[in-house]
């Protein structure tokens, strides 16, 4: 992802993403509203998954998470509007998929734990685009900053599902091994 993100563009302004940006001010825009709307609405879906959970060792930690990602829809929200522009990102297809599957009834817990890990697959894969993009920020030091904590807590949550994914999956297995697959 690295060889796509740069901070010049033959047009000018900012790149990264492989997608041109008038500025950096209008690449964060862009970033964090996407990522707003995507925390917000996963903090309502593993909040309301929470309540109804069966594992209280699983329940616990989607308590936590479920704050945690509300907290980031949060504060990126807040970030936007601090950057004097508005919240308009539509939830993506991936978070309404995985939000769908987290709120079926007909699913086991660990049927929707073992999805939701298999969706997102390895953590660092997943969220390490915002930290390559953090890390090319040097006007807006107050949000390089948020991304990069928002990083580490992301990373945190993803390992946090995956060792219980093994836990409850009732296997030994290192990082790196399969995700065991629910009956």
């Amino acid at each position: 992802m690295a060889s796509h993100m740069s901070t010049e563009s033959d047009a000018g302004g900012f790149a990264a993403f492989g997608m041109n940006f008038a500025s950096e001010r209008e690449a964060i825009i862009g970033l964090i509203d996407k990522i707003q709307v995507a925390e917000a609405c996963a903090g309502v879906a593993l909040s309301s998954w929470a309540e109804t959970c069966q594992i209280p060792a699983l329940r616990g930690g989607l308590r936590m998470i479920a704050e945690r990602e509300a907290f980031h829809g949060r504060i990126f929200s807040q970030r936007i509007r601090d950057l004097g522009a508005e919240c308009q990102a539509p939830l993506d297809r991936f978070s309404i998929e995985s939000e769908a599957c987290i709120a079926d009834p007909n699913l086991t817990d660990l049927e929707k734990l073992t999805s939701l890990v298999e969706r997102n697959g390895d953590p660092e894969t997943l969220i390490s685009p915002v930290l390559a993009f953090a890390e090319l920020l040097t006007e807006d030091l107050e949000t390089k900053e948020a991304l990069k904590l928002y990083y580490a807590d992301e990373i945190s949550s993803g390992n946090w599902l995956r060792d219980m994914c093994r836990t409850l999956g009732g296997k030994q297995q290192s990082a790196s091994d399969t995700i065991p697959h629910a009956a």
